[in-house]
C-alpha cells in the first residue's frame, strides 16, 4: 500500500472470482495508486463464512468495511457480477464519500434493470452448469471433476443468486432502488459477449447524471479480462473522455 495514494481502485469480482484474480495487475498500475481488491464472503482467506446472497446484508457489511478507505479519491470497478455490485456500493456512499467517487467502471455486465440469465433456485444443477459454459470463464478439465464442482457450485450458485437479487433491487426495489449517480461511468463490453449485448451495456447511460462513456471489443463475456490494460485505462484515465477514446492497447 502507497502511504499517500493518488487514488485507491477498488475491484470487486466477477461470479466465483476471489480477491486474487487481482493480484497480476499489481504489476500494472502505477506507483501511487493503490489496487485494493475486495474478498466476498465464502471464499480463500473468508471460504468458511457463508455465501451472502441478500443484496442488502451485503451491501451494510461492504461498506462498513471500506469505509476507512473511502477518505481518498477512489475508483470503483466491476467485472460482470462485480459491476453490479460496485454500481450498487456506488449508490449506498454517504456524500462526503461520493465527492471522492471519481467513477464507476463497469465490464462484461448489462445494466442493472436488465432481467438475470439464472437464477439458481428456479434451476437445476445441469441448467446452472450450462449456463457456466456459456459464460466461457472456466477451464473445460474443471466439468469433468464432480468433486471439484461439488466445491465450486455452491459458491457459483449464491454468486448467480446474488446477481439475480441486485437486479431485482433495481427494478423493484421501491426506496431501496438504486438512485442514478452523480459520477460518471465508463462501461466496457464485448461484441460477442451473449450475456452483455453491446446495446445492454449502452443502457448503463441510463443510471448517471454525470456523464458516460462506452467501448466494445472483439471477444466474449472474458475477452475484457484477457485485457487489462484496457481496464486499466478506463479507471485511471485523468479525464474520462479519454477513458475510452482511441485504442492503445491492440484493441480496435
Amino acid at each position: 500500500m502507497t502511504a499517500a495514494p493518488r487514488l485507491r481502485l477498488l475491484c470487486l469480482p466477477y461470479a466465483g472470482g476471489a480477491a486474487s484474480i487481482w493480484r497480476p495487475w499489481l504489476d500494472l498500475v502505477p506507483a501511487d495508486v493503490d489496487l485494493c481488491p475486495i474478498q466476498l464472503p465464502g471464499r480463500e482467506g473468508r471460504f468458511t463464512e457463508a455465501h451472502i446472497t441478500d443484496p442488502e446484508v451485503l451491501l451494510a457489511e461492504l461498506h462498513e468495511a471500506l469505509t476507512p478507505w473511502l477518505d481518498r479519491p477512489f475508483v470503483l470497478l466491476g467485472y460482470s457480477m462485480g459491476a453490479l455490485l460496485a454500481h450498487a456500493l456506488a449508490c449506498r456512499l454517504r456524500p462526503a464519500e461520493q465527492s471522492r467517487l471519481q467513477r464507476l467502471v463497469v465490464a462484461a455486465c448489462s445494466s442493472p434493470e436488465h432481467p438475470p440469465r439464472i437464477d439458481p433456485e428456479r434451476v437445476g444443477r445441469e441448467a446452472l452448469l450450462t449456463h457456466l459454459r456459456e459464460l466461457g470463464g472456466t477451464p473445460p478439465a474443471v466439468f469433468e471433476h464432480e468433486e471439484l464442482l461439488d466445491l465450486l457450485l455452491p459458491m457459483l450458485a449464491a454468486d448467480f443468486g446474488l446477481v439475480a437479487r441486485l437486479r431485482e433491487r433495481a427494478v423493484t426495489g421501491g426506496s431501496a432502488r438504486p438512485r442514478r449517480l452523480d459520477c460518471p461511468i465508463v462501461a466496457l463490453g464485448a461484441h460477442d459477449d451473449s450475456h452483455a449485448h453491446p446495446e445492454q451495456v449502452a443502457r448503463w447511460a441510463d443510471w448517471t447524471c454525470g456523464g458516460f462513456q462506452q467501448t466494445s471489443v472483439p471477444g466474449d463475456h472474458f475477452a475484457l479480462w484477457r485485457q487489462p490494460e484496457l481496464l486499466l485505462r478506463a479507471a485511471l484515465s485523468t479525464r474520462v473522455e479519454e477513458a475510452c477514446g482511441p485504442a492503445r492497447f491492440g484493441v480496435p
